[in-house]
């Protein structure tokens, strides 16, 4: 047998995927475009083409030169994202899809139709809710993406496409997505940078107002003291899940390092200086935190401040311990905050045939195991 002989070949190297031109702020791309030998407005069609219409690649921008259209297809990529699966709910008010990054990992992004209601009040409208981490570091206890580990942040681009593959498809399917919230996996404010170029692009190309835009937090201090300063005033969702330190340790980890004492701080300077609601997301946990005295603990910690409680049913996530709250305990801890004087609402329940929840349909496509490793640091 003639042994083989080690090759001394050099590998050829793995191309290195082109940045999505969703990556790019207003002022970039115009810098590159004049930076290519373009005038300075030809970013700002760019912009209109990739933000408000539905065209799929750079060749289609037909009010550009050839020239430009070839230059960007070299330098950048249309998009970030591609479909790997997605599903409708029954009523066909949700969908959620599974995106794959070019590095092959999948994130989630639902998106959500509000009907008029059946008295004929309301607009219809719709909501996107879009991931800015792979995985999630902070692992609250309820939490489907906290099973699977984290993995790394999203790009803006990453973030961005999201909300732009569901705001071109309800362009064709109305009502057209006019609100986006920052509350899929992941914990938007320890990925900073990314998150808010995203709300530059959806305020200064899609055109959303700033009031349309809701960025959630598990209560990452550092980086409501820069939305705090941030010229871009979104709406501040926290999840609180707890108005007592040791259940909310428990239910949040992060709540070791910020208690709510800290947080909550942090929660009214976001008011005084923006002049916004606070909005607290409580998932409520049969058996766990609602109980009326842990609701009547929760009024004697708000009531003085302008907030909305959204209490939110548990969507049961395998492997996990905790069940949706009886629709009896539900009511009785709903009535006892709104009757307090503060603004409550309970959530309503929407995509649970199709794991609409945080993490539930990618944990099934990537078929891994939970993930229990230790939480954030950073």
């Amino acid at each position: 047998m003639i042994a083989s002989t080690p090759s001394t070949a050099t590998p050829a190297a793995t191309p290195v995927a082109l940045a999505p031109i969703t990556d790019l702020s207003l002022t970039s791309l115009r810098q590159v475009v004049t930076e290519l030998g373009h005038p300075e407005y030809r970013g700002d069609q760019i912009a209109a083409w990739v933000y408000r219409s539905p065209v799929g690649s750079f060749d289609e921008m037909s009010n550009l030169p050839k020239s430009l259209r070839q230059a960007l297809a070299d330098r950048f990529r249309f998009g970030a994202l591609a479909l790997e699966a997605e599903f409708v709910s029954s009523d066909g008010e949700t969908r959620k899809a599974a995106l794959r990054l070019v590095d092959g990992d999948l994130i989630e992004s639902v998106l959500m139709r509000y009907p008029t209601r059946d008295d004929g009040t309301g607009a219809e409208r719709s909501t996107v809710c879009v991931s800015t981490q792979v995985g999630c570091p902070v692992k609250c206890a309820f939490c489907a993406t906290g099973l699977m580990g984290f993995t790394r942040n999203l790009g803006t681009g990453e973030i961005m496409d999201q909300a732009l593959h569901f705001l071109r498809w309800s362009r064709a399917v109305p009502p057209t997505v006019r609100n986006v919230v920052f509350m899929g996996m992941g914990e938007p404010l320890i990925n900073y940078d990314a998150t808010m170029g995203a709300v530059a692009l959806l305020v200064d190309a899609v055109g959303l107002g700033v009031h349309r835009l809701t960025v959630s937090t598990a209560g990452w201090l550092p980086g409501m003291s820069r939305l705090i300063e941030d010229k871009y005033a979104v709406r501040l969702a926290v999840s609180l899940h707890s108005p007592d330190d040791a259940l909310r340790t428990t239910l949040v980890p992060l709540n070791k390092r910020f208690p709510l004492a800290t947080l909550l701080e942090a929660c009214w300077e976001y008011q005084a200086r923006t002049g916004r609601r606070v909005t607290f997301e409580y998932t409520l946990l049969d058996g766990v935190n609602d109980t009326p005295a842990l609701a009547r603990d929760l009024v004697a910690l708000v009531r003085r401040h302008d907030v909305h409680i959204n209490l939110i049913p548990m969507n049961p996530v395998a492997y996990l311990p905790f069940g949706a709250s009886r629709p009896e305990a539900v009511e009785e801890f709903h009535r006892i905050v709104r009757e307090a004087g503060v603004i409550c609402t309970v959530r309503r329940e929407m995509g649970r045939d199709i794991r609409a929840a945080c993490g539930q349909l990618r944990t099934e496509l990537q078929g891994r195991e939970p993930v229990r490793a230790s939480t954030v640091t950073a």
